[in-house]
């Protein structure tokens, strides 16, 4: 039982199911309460507040990503040279970490994100600001509103600076002491809210509750980082030639493939607040939260050994590290699929019983949003695989599906309404963004693509294909 409960506790992928189970819980708790003591415009602002949130987390240009791998790399041995050599299958005499690797790497780290932290805040500032205008000015009284806009602006910074310390805790494999503190931490904060909701405050005393624990979260993630390795502090916040060289293309491409996916998804509700109504926007963006809440949770039996990986990757361990990916892709599928299902059957009905302001979307749009989003996790998933050669195509595969994904939901949206998003999702997803990640991945790791997909992918979709259609005949029988 000991070893069972150490091997738990020292879990990458365990422990980052637990910090995403308190992100669930604050679905479970605090955001039924929102649905239940907010205005649907009030509603629509909150969810809004989260989403332009998210977006800034994409506007550091893929530095987080690049900055983690590139960290692994040197706790697998890698030098300064072989940074822009990952791609080279070759076993190294020493997989040790490189202290010089590390605190160059950092330093420039360091370096660029405070200047491109500063850029994404006034972008948030300026196009945020402009998104919520039509929305402010259906809220009978929007003062608090605009004042807890201004603070989740003025706060924003530190969201952006505590990604410097979590992508070096993750790129030196500290996932597991990461996620456990994330556990404290988020459950403080919706504790704080549900508090909050209990005694009838208002959105602006939800917002201070919420920055300050973002605050203290940066905080920790500094501490925790220095901590581990107090050498990291002495790190020169300068940009090193070799580390630049080798991190700028890399960087810009998975910058532009974050925008153009995960971005323009979140995007969306953004705009689709623009042209619909408060009601019907309120329920979109539910869906929205709650399925990132399900793909987050999926994602960590996968994105949680990416540090592993990459070193396997600097040391050239290759059969060890498919075997690793291949059982990380299957479960991560498993898992998202299980949770899709869950959604259909429980949400509904918990909309109903606990008497909420916003409806959930129809059974057919879920359904439709849930294959969707499959679709883009077996993308994603072998995005993330094949990038562990540092030869990043996210701008490509992402920039192609973002167009696409554009044009076709527009012409959708005017033919069959709003479910004309999540299909035009599915369309492309299925047809581009997932094949041509299976294509470089397969090439990459020498695996045959078709019998791959039947060892991962092929049981989710069964499962998740057969359940939809039961939830559109059970709902509408």
């Amino acid at each position: 039982m000991k070893h069972l409960v150490d091997r738990l506790w020292n879990s990458p992928t365990f422990t980052t199911w637990g910090s995403l189970a308190t992100r669930l819980m604050s679905v479970m708790l605090v955001l039924p309460l929102v649905l239940v003591k907010f205005s649907p415009g009030e509603i629509v602002i909150w969810q809004l507040f989260a989403t332009l949130s998210t977006l800034l987390l994409l506007l550091d240009f893929g530095l987080a990503p690049t900055f983690s791998r590139m960290l692994a790399y040197a706790n697998g041995g890698a030098s300064l040279a072989d940074l822009s050599r990952m791609q080279e299958k070759r076993d190294r005499q020493s997989s040790a970490a490189n202290p010089e690797t590390l605190r160059t790497v950092y330093g420039t780290l360091r370096w660029l994100y405070v200047r491109c932290g500063l850029f994404a805040v006034v972008l948030l500032a300026v196009g945020g600001t402009l998104a919520l205008v039509k929305p402010m000015g259906e809220l009978p009284e929007a003062g608090p509103a605009w004042l807890a806009w201004v603070l989740v602006a003025s706060t924003s910074l530190a969201a952006i600076w505590g990604q410097v310390y979590g992508s070096a805790l993750q790129g030196l494999n500290q996932v597991a002491t990461m996620r456990r503190w994330e556990i404290l931490t988020a459950s403080g904060q919706i504790a704080c809210s549900f508090v909050v909701l209990m005694l009838d405050g208002g959105l602006l005393a939800l917002v201070i509750s919420n920055q300050l624990w973002l605050l203290f979260n940066t905080w920790r993630l500094r501490r925790l980082l220095y901590t581990f390795m107090p050498a990291l502090r002495q790190a020169p916040s300068t940009p090193h030639q070799d580390v630049m060289q080798s991190l700028w293309p890399a960087a810009w491409r998975s910058g532009i493939g974050m925008l153009m996916s995960n971005g323009i998804i979140q995007f969306s509700g953004v705009m689709y607040s623009q042209v619909a109504p408060a009601a019907e926007v309120a329920a979109y963006l539910l869906a929205l939260r709650i399925m990132t809440v399900v793909t987050q949770f999926s994602a960590a039996p996968f994105y949680s050994k990416l540090p592993r990986l990459a070193e396997l990757q600097a040391s050239g361990h290759r059969d060890e590290q498919l075997a690793l990916a291949k059982r990380g892709l299957s479960w991560s599928l498993w898992v998202y699929a299980l949770g899709a299902v869950a959604v259909m059957f429980v949400v509904p009905v918990a909309l109903r019983l606990t008497g909420s302001q916003v409806q959930f979307v129809s059974e057919l749009f879920w359904c439709v949003m849930s294959l969707a989003f499959f679709a883009e996790r077996v993308g994603a998933l072998h995005i993330q695989l094949y990038s562990l050669t540092n030869h990043i195509v996210w701008h490509i595969a992402n920039g192609v599906t973002g167009v696409l994904l554009i044009v076709l939901a527009f012409a959708l949206y005017r033919w069959q309404g709003a479910i004309g998003l999540p299909l035009a999702m599915l369309v492309v997803n299925l047809g581009f963004y997932s094949t041509y990640a299976i294509w470089h991945s397969s090439r990459a790791f020498n695996f045959g693509a078709l019998s791959f997909q039947k060892g991962t992918s092929l049981g989710p979709l069964v499962l998740l294909t057969g359940m939809s259609a039961l939830a559109i005949h059970w709902f509408h029988g």
